[in-house]
């Protein structure tokens, strides 16, 4: 039981993080728990053979998923594409390139509310803290300004763009 209710007469509505009498619609406060953000995306070569990869965030802000979607957007290219090595997110390559197939790029698939804890490999591994979503969405405002480099990723990919840039000469 909460505050004298049972718990049939209790709803949790994850929308507006409160706890509601669903029988008087009456509405109880209590302190918002951060929730963690998990974002999702792919590698998809020219074949469309896929690798999946997500990192997770706290939000300690609470921004809502909306204007997080629109934020990530707002800095890939065509609102889709990053180069994941430049925003510290692990890169998905396979193992084994393909000349015609590869490329530097990442594609963001979601962003959405999760209870997993923060899981964020490559910044750790870098900064050894957990990222914040405001603070993604400010490395990924970084890359952006500065521009995408299509030579900052791993170095096999690297030889590979280089080989195909010397073919194209």
């Amino acid at each position: 039981m909460l505050a004298g209710l049972p718990k049939h007469r209790i709803k949790i509505f994850k929308s507006d993080f409160c706890i509601r009498d669903a029988a008087q619609e009456k509405y109880f406060s209590f302190k918002r728990i951060p929730s963690n953000l998990k974002f999702t995306y792919l590698y998809r070569d020219a074949s469309n053979y896929k690798l999946h990869g997500e990192a997770v965030f706290t939000n300690q802000t609470f921004m809502p998923i909306d204007e997080i979607e629109k934020q990530i957007r707002s800095c890939l290219k065509d609102g889709e594409f990053f180069i994941a090595r430049q925003v510290n997110i692990e890169e998905r390559f396979f193992d084994v390139l393909h000349e015609e197939d590869d490329h530097p790029w990442h594609e963001f698939n979601l962003v959405e509310m999760t209870t997993e804890p923060p899981f964020d490999p490559e910044n750790w591994r870098q900064h050894k803290h957990k990222r914040d979503i405001t603070e993604f969405i400010g490395d990924l405002e970084k890359t952006n300004r500065a521009g995408w480099d299509e030579m900052k990723v791993r170095a096999d990919v690297v030889k590979l763009m280089e080989k195909r840039k010397k073919k194209q000469v």
